[in-house]
């Protein structure tokens, strides 16, 4: 059994690297560089702060997030 913050920290690894396969197949970009587009926001920075809880939410869900503040869309960032 994972304890504590090492559960939520493998939660977060784990979404970051789904999160980054997909904006990579959609992107033609490689994984490290999604990755590190990704990383650059304000998505990624709530993702790592375990009281928001994003780390319960589906790949699906930061993407949609990730994508909305890419536009610059931050009312629909924020109602997220």
């Amino acid at each position: 059994m994972i304890e504590g913050n090492k559960g939520v920290a493998l939660c977060q690894d784990i979404l970051a690297a789904r999160v980054a396969q997909m904006i990579a197949k959609r992107g033609d970009l490689t994984q490290t560089d999604a990755l590190r587009k990704l990383m650059d926001t304000q998505t990624y920075t709530l993702l790592l702060e375990p009281e928001s809880f994003l780390h319960f939410e589906s790949a699906e869900y930061i993407l949609y997030m990730f994508d909305a503040e890419q536009r610059g869309d931050w009312e629909r960032w924020t109602e997220i």
